[in-house]
């Protein structure tokens, strides 16, 4: 009896949360994209000081769940696994696409300012976000991780764009020899990059929130 494997598409609902600045807008809009395993509505609590500085803050949560632990059932979220990788980013930018347009339509997010930064597994989503022209990126901050070797293979055609890089000394999860690396291959395309190295693990730490404000505050003229 014949076997075949084939796939379809189906409607998935995914889940999002904003921060928005007091006043009617439009605003500069950072969006944030989680690391594995957590939750959008939590990640987004790091950049609380931001919407008081007039950004737009959006966190949009990777679209499959999972229990990161047993037997505790707290639920996680995971962009994608090596499991049909390329269809998996695909979906993704289709998903920031309808995204970016909803930021504009409903929260008065001005798209000529945006930004978008990942942390851990969230950062190469937002390197893939910027290289296959999600929505055009003024700046991308990727904070704890590596630069995929599918984002180093579009580098020479990539839209331009401001890269801060963000590592802990002490990260036991992403050696901080990653972030090196990938300032190294930046550089050599010639692409404006910044690491900032700071004494600590994996994490965001708040002077990264500060320096990603006046990283916005200092391209959104």
């Amino acid at each position: 009896m014949p076997i075949h494997n084939g796939k379809m598409q189906i409607r998935h609902t995914v889940y999002y949360t904003v921060h928005a600045p007091d006043g009617n807008g439009p605003h500069p809009v950072l969006i944030v994209l989680h690391g594995f395993g957590q939750r959008a509505d939590e990640f987004i609590k790091v950049f609380e000081a931001l919407p008081g500085r007039g950004i737009l803050v959006a966190a949009p949560q990777a679209p499959h769940h999972f229990y990161p632990q047993f037997p505790r059932r707290d639920v996680g979220f995971t962009w994608l696994t090596r499991y049909e990788r390329d269809q998996s980013i695909a979906d993704f930018i289709g998903y920031m696409r309808q995204f970016v347009e909803l930021l504009r339509r409903e929260h008065a997010a001005d798209l000529a300012r945006l930004y978008v930064l990942g942390f851990s597994q969230g950062v190469s989503m937002a390197y893939r976000f910027w290289v296959h022209g999600a929505a055009p990126a003024r700046g991308l901050v990727a904070c704890s991780s590596d630069l995929p070797t599918d984002v180093a293979e579009r580098l020479g055609s990539t839209p331009p764009a401001q890269v801060l890089l963000v590592h802990g000394c002490d990260d036991q999860i992403v050696p901080i020899t990653k972030s090196r690396e990938a300032e190294a291959i930046l550089r050599a395309h010639a692409i404006p990059v910044e690491l900032i190295e700071f004494d600590g693990g994996h994490y965001v730490p708040s002077l990264a929130v500060e320096k990603i404000a006046e990283m916005i505050a200092s391209t959104a003229l």
